[in-house]
C-alpha cells in the first residue's frame, strides 16, 4: 500500500475512480446516499483547483481516498454555519471525506491518511484549525447495522471535539429514491505552532 497524493488537475487522471469509491461507500449507513456518476465526477472536478486529495493504493487500486480543501471554498451549506456562528471560514480547512473499502478498514489505513492531510496542510500555515462533518442518525435508525461503529469515535481518537451551534442542513437521495435533507455536524481540531500552523490568533 502506498499514499499517492494529489493536486490540482492531477484530480481529474483519478476522477472515475473516486467517483465510484464515493458512490459504493456512501451506499453504506449513515449516508444511504444513491447518486450518480456525473454528479460525482462534477463534484469532485473541484478539487481541481484548490483541493488536496490523497489515495491509497494497492497495486494500483484505490483503495481508500481523503480529500480536502479550504472551507471558505465549499458550497454555501457548509460555509453558512461557520459564518452565522460568528466564525471567519477563512481560517478553517475542510476535511471533505475519508473513505476506505470494507477490506481496507480498521488497519490503520484511515489514521494515515489523516495524519498525512493534516502535515501537508499545517506545512502551509494558512489555516488556524481543521474541520469535518458527520451525518446525523438516530439511533434506532431502521437501516442501522448491528454492530455499528459511529465515525464519531474515530474523530475523538484523533482530537476533533464536537462544534457546539454549528450545523448545515444537506438535501439527498437516499436508496428508497427520497430526498430529504440531513443534519451535519461539525468537528475540530486546532493547528498549533510550532507544527507550522497558525495558533488560533492567527500568529504564527
Amino acid at each position: 500500500m502506498m499514499i499517492l497524493e494529489l493536486k490540482g488537475t492531477q484530480v481529474l487522471d483519478y476522477l472515475d475512480q473516486l467517483a465510484g469509491l464515493r458512490l459504493n461507500i456512501f451506499r453504506e449507513y449513515p449516508y444511504l446516499y444513491d447518486g450518480q456518476l456525473e454528479d460525482e465526477r462534477r463534484y469532485l472536478s473541484g478539487y481541481a483547483d484548490q483541493g488536496l486529495v490523497l489515495l491509497a493504493l494497492d497495486a494500483g487500486r484505490v483503495a481508500g481516498a481523503i480529500t480536502g480543501m479550504p472551507l471558505a471554498q465549499e458550497s454555501e451549506a457548509f460555509v453558512a454555519p461557520f459564518r452565522n456562528a460568528g466564525l471567519a471560514p477563512e481560517q478553517f480547512y475542510y476535511i471533505g471525506e475519508l473513505l476506505l473499502q470494507a477490506d481496507y478498514r480498521n488497519l490503520g489505513w484511515g489514521s494515515r491518511l489523516l495524519a498525512r492531510l493534516e502535515q501537508l496542510v499545517g506545512e502551509e500555515g494558512r489555516f488556524s484549525q481543521y474541520c469535518l462533518a458527520t451525518v446525523v442518525r438516530p439511533e434506532a435508525h431502521p437501516s442501522r447495522p448491528v454492530g455499528f461503529v459511529p465515525i464519531e469515535r474515530f474523530c475523538r481518537q484523533h482530537g476533533y471535539d464536537l462544534m457546539s451551534g454549528v450545523v448545515a442542513q444537506v438535501p439527498w437521495q437516499e436508496l428508497d429514491g427520497q430526498v430529504s435533507s440531513k443534519q451535519l455536524e461539525f468537528w475540530h481540531k486546532a493547528c498549533l505552532a510550532p507544527e507550522g500552523c497558525l495558533r488560533r490568533d492567527g500568529q504564527s
